[in-house]
């Protein structure tokens, strides 16, 4: 990730991270640790959104989101069992339409998605990068797994 996009994505992370808390969640992105020093690190772009459905009794959902241009591209979004998980597991990913475990997400707000329509480049289906895109994704996200109130693949 080049040095703009981090400097966009650090500006929209806040918002994005009251946003997952307010709502039971979280947004993790793990960092050099002086005390724990073989802990995981995440590159640059890489977050993991913890996402827990409205439904009473729910298990949250831990989204992988990796951007490589922000925010003038769409991330790559996949769900892992946990964070640094892997995100080959059909029960780690959302019952809902488009989601397609454990392989992608045929939904306009990734990257997976965009690159299997190509026509989706332009009109209502195409990315936009206005306003805060991570902000968008997860709320799209959210939305999609309170529909399906929190069922699994």
């Amino acid at each position: 990730m080049d040095y703009e996009s981090q400097l966009r994505l650090e500006r929209d992370i806040a918002v994005v991270r009251a946003t997952l808390e307010a709502a039971g969640g979280q947004l993790v992105h793990r960092v050099a640790d002086p005390d724990a020093p073989d802990a995981p690190i995440d590159p640059t772009g890489l977050y993991w959104a913890v996402i827990q459905p409205t439904e009473p009794g729910t298990k949250p959902f831990i989204a992988r989101v990796f951007w490589t241009v922000y925010p003038d591209q769409p991330p790559s979004l996949l769900f892992a069992t946990e964070i640094g998980g892997p995100t080959n597991v059909p029960s780690a990913w959302p019952a809902a339409t488009g989601y397609r475990a454990p392989n992608d997400i045929c939904k306009p707000f990734t990257a997976e998605g965009q690159g299997l329509h190509p026509e989706w480049a332009a009109g209502a289906q195409a990315w936009r990068s206005d306003g805060n895109p991570l902000l968008y994704v997860i709320e799209n996200v959210q939305d999609d797994i309170n529909r399906v109130r929190g069922a699994r693949a």
